[in-house]
C-alpha cells in the first residue's frame, strides 16, 4: 500500500486481475495489518514484492498465520532479493510458496535458491516491470524531440556502496553527466536527492519533456545472505558521524561478492522511455538481453570515455527519432514485454499447480461474506478485501491509526502507574503522620499535657489534586471514546478524507491524554514532596512550641529528659531518620527511585520524559 503511488508497482499488482480471468481482491498486509477473514474462498494468493518478507516484522503476523493455513496455490513475487536473503528463503519455506517470481537469472538460481533447499518450488525469472497497456492508452502523444525543453533528464539516488557497482552506477551516471555537461555549458535536469523524485503521471510528463534520458542496469550483485554486509555498512556509517561510506570506502567489503553473480536487469524506466519515445543514454550492460546498444539506446561507457560522441549523437535528431521508433516497435509495439505477456509467461505454471490442489466440494457450505470496508475495533483496523489496491492516503491513515493505538496503550499504562504511585504516596503520608503523632504522644504522656493535632490529611495537597484528577480523567476518557466511535463510523464510509479527518481528531485526543497523564504524574510527585515537606515543617514548628511551653514547668531531671526527647525529634524532623527508614524499607525505597523515562513510541512517534521522584 505504501508503494502504490509508484506507477510500476500499481501496474504490477493489477496485472493478475486484468489478465488471469480470476475474480481478484487485494488486501493490505504490512505494518501490523489485522486480517479477520480467511483465504478459504480463494484459489490463489499472490504475494506482491512490495510486502517484503526479508524484513522481520514488516509483514504482519495476522496475515502470515492466514497464509500458512491456506491450502491453495501460493505465488510470491520478489525483488531486491539481495537484502537479508536467508530471511527471505526461510519465509518461502515457512509459508509454503509454490511459485516464486524472481529476478535471478535461471542459470544463477543455484547460487541463491539451491534446488536441494527448495525441491517443490517453481522459480520463474521475470522482469521488475513491464509495459502497462492501460496507461499506454491514456498517455498523450509524444512531443517531437526538437520541441522538448530538457536536453538530458535523470532522477536517481545515492545509496552509497552497500549494493556494489550496480547500485553505485545509479548515482554515478547522473553525477558525472551533470558535471561534464555543466563544464560544457549544456543545461540538464539531473537530480539524485529524495526531494526531487517524481511520481505518478507527472513522471511520464517529465520523460516526455526530455530529449534524452539517462539510465543504468537495475539490481545488485551483492547478496547479503545473513545481514552481515548491512551490519558492516551501519557500523561504518555510525563511525563516520552518520555519513554512509562511499562506494570507494565500502568496496573492500563487497568486491568479492560483487563478482559472484550477474544480476543486471532491464529497468521499468526503459519501457517508460520507449512508451514516451524518449531516446535512452545507458551505461554499457546486459539489460536482461532485451535491448541492443546503438539499435535501441545510445551506449555510454562507464568511464565516460565516449562522452563527446554521445553528446554529438544527441544533436542528430533524425537518427534519434529512428532509434526511438525501433525501441518502441521492439519493446511496446511487439507486445512481447506487456503485462499480458508477463502473465501468459507464468500462467502455465499456475495452471499446473491448481490442478495439483484439492478441489472444493460442490456441496460445501457457502463461504462467509468478506469485509469490503475497514472496521475499527478494539483499537485496530480490520482490513477489508478491496477490488483495487489501496493508495497512499489509506496507508497514511493506517500508520496514524497505529500511532494512535500506541498512545492509547500508553495512556492505560500511565493510568496504572498513577494509581500505583498514588497508593504508595498515600500509604507513606499516613505512615509519617502516624509516626509523628506517636512521637507527640510520648511527649504528652511525659509532660501530662494536651495539645491539638499539628497536621492532618485535610492539610495535604494530594487529596485536592486527586479530586481534580478523577474529574479530568473521566471527562477525557469520555472524549476519547467519542473520538474513537467517530473514527470507526467515518472509516466504514470508505471516504478517504472523512476518515483521515476523524482519525487526526482521534489521534490528537489520544496524544493529549498521553501528555496530560505525564503531567499528572509529575504533579502527583510534586504534591507528595510538598505534603511531606509541609508535614516536617509543621512537626518542627510544634517541637519548638513544645520546648517553650513545657520546659519551664519541669524539674531539672525532667527538663534533661525532655530536652533529649525533643532533640531526637528535631533531628528526626531534619530528615536523617526518615531517609534511613526509607532506605531500609523495600516499599519506601521505591519513593526515591525516578519513574522510568518513557522511551520512543512506534514508527513516527518519539517522546521522552524524566519524571522527578
Amino acid at each position: 500500500m505504501s508503494s502504490t503511488h509508484v506507477q510500476t508497482t500499481f501496474d504490477y499488482l493489477i496485472a493478475f486481475k486484468r489478465f488471469s480471468g480470476f475474480e481478484s481482491d487485494f488486501v493490505h498486509v504490512t505494518h501490523n495489518a489485522s486480517l479477520e477473514f480467511d483465504f478459504d474462498g480463494y484459489d490463489i494468493v499472490f504475494h506482491s514484492y512490495c510486502a517484503r518478507l526479508c524484513f522481520d516484522g514488516y509483514v504482519s503476523d495476522s496475515y502470515r498465520k492466514k497464509l500458512s493455513a491456506f491450502t491453495g496455490v501460493k505465488i510470491l513475487a520478489v525483488q531486491d532479493e539481495y537484502d537479508q536473503t536467508d530471511t527471505l528463503k526461510a519465509a518461502i519455506k515457512d509459508l509454503g510458496f509454490d511459485i516464486v517470481l524472481t529476478c535471478v537469472p535461471q542459470d544463477s538460481l543455484e547460487y541463491v535458491y539451491p534446488r536441494s533447499e527448495f525441491p517443490g518450488v517453481t522459480f520463474i525469472t521475470v522482469f521488475t516491470g513491464y509495459v502497462p497497456e492501460t496507461l499506454m492508452a491514456e498517455l498523450p502523444a509524444a512531443k517531437p524531440l526538437a520541441s522538448r525543453p530538457i536536453f538530458i533528464g535523470y532522477r536517481g539516488r545515492d545509496i552509497g556502496g552497500r549494493y556494489g557497482r550496480l547500485g553505485f552506477d545509479k548515482f554515478e551516471i547522473g553525477r558525472r553527466m551533470k558535471e561534464l555537461c555543466d563544464a560544457r555549458g549544456i543545461a540538464t535536469d539531473i537530480a539524485m536527492d529524495e526531494a526531487s523524485r517524481i511520481y505518478g503521471t507527472a513522471w511520464f510528463d517529465f520523460i516526455g519533456n526530455c530529449r534524452a534520458m539517462l539510465g543504468s542496469e537495475s539490481g545488485s550483485n551483492v547478496f547479503d545472505f545473513d545481514g552481515s554486509i548491512e551490519a558492516r555498512f551501519k557500523e561504518m556509517t555510525a563511525a563516520n558521524g552518520g555519513v554512509p561510506p562511499s562506494y570507494a570506502d565500502f568496496l573492500p567489503t563487497v568486491v568479492d561478492r560483487d563478482g559472484e553473480i550477474e544480476m543486471g536487469q532491464i529497468s521499468p524506466r526503459v519501457f517508460e522511455c520507449a512508451m514516451m519515445r524518449t531516446p535512452m543514454v545507458l551505461f554499457k550492460g546486459r539489460y536482461s538481453d532485451a535491448i541492443v546498444p546503438d539499435r535501441h539506446y545510445i551506449r555510454l561507457e562507464k568511464d565516460f570515455s565516449n562522452i563527446d560522441e554521445v553528446l554529438e549523437r544527441l544533436n542528430d535528431l533524425p537518427a534519434l527519432e529512428a532509434m526511438t521508433q525501433r525501441a518502441f516497435d521492439h519493446l511496446v509495439g511487439s507486445g512481447r514485454f506487456t503485462y499480458q505477456a508477463f502473465y501468459e509467461g507464468v500462467a502455465g505454471a499456475i495452471g499446473e499447480r491448481l490442478a495439483q490442489k484439492p478441489q472444493r466440494s460442490s456441496g460445501q457450505e457457502a463461504l462467509p461474506m468478506l469485509p469490503t470496508v475497514p472496521i475499527y475495533r478494539f483499537g485496530r483496523i480490520e482490513e477489508p478485501a478491496t477490488p483495487v489496491p489501496l493508495g497512499s492516503k489509506d496507508f497514511l491513515l493506517r500508520v496514524e491509526a497505529a500511532d494512535a493505538a500506541v498512545y492509547r496503550s500508553e495512556v492505560h499504562r500511565l493510568m496504572e502507574e498513577f494509581d500505583r504511585l498514588r497508593s504508595i504516596f498515600q500509604s507513606e503520608i499516613e505512615r509519617l503522620l502516624g509516626r509523628f503523632a506517636a512521637a507527640f504522644d510520648r511527649v504528652i504522656r511525659f509532660a501530662e499535657i494536651e495539645i491539638s493535632p499539628f497536621f492532618s490529611l485535610s492539610d495535604c495537597e494530594m487529596p485536592r489534586l486527586l479530586t481534580e484528577y478523577e474529574a479530568e480523567i473521566a471527562s477525557a476518557s469520555q472524549q476519547r471514546e467519542i473520538a474513537r466511535a467517530a473514527f470507526g463510523a467515518a472509516l466504514s464510509t470508505g471516504i478517504e478524507d472523512t476518515g483521515l479527518e476523524a482519525l487526526r481528531h482521534m489521534w490528537q485526543r489520544e496524544k493529549d491524554g498521553y501528555l496530560h497523564l505525564i503531567e499528572w504524574i509529575r504533579r502527583l510527585n510534586e504534591s507528595y514532596d510538598t505534603d511531606r515537606l509541609n508535614m516536617e515543617r509543621a512537626f518542627r514548628k510544634r517541637v519548638f512550641e513544645l520546648e517553650a511551653m513545657v520546659l519551664p514547668g519541669l524539674n531539672p531531671k525532667q527538663r534533661l529528659s525532655m530536652r533529649l526527647m525533643l532533640l531526637k525529634m528535631r533531628l528526626w524532623a531534619m530528615g536523617g531518620h526518615v531517609l534511613r527508614r526509607a532506605a531500609s524499607s523495600p516499599t519506601a525505597r521505591r519513593l526515591f527511585v525516578a519513574i522510568p523515562g518513557l522511551k520512543s513510541l512506534a514508527r513516527r512517534v518519539a517522546c521522552r520524559t524524566g519524571l522527578p521522584t
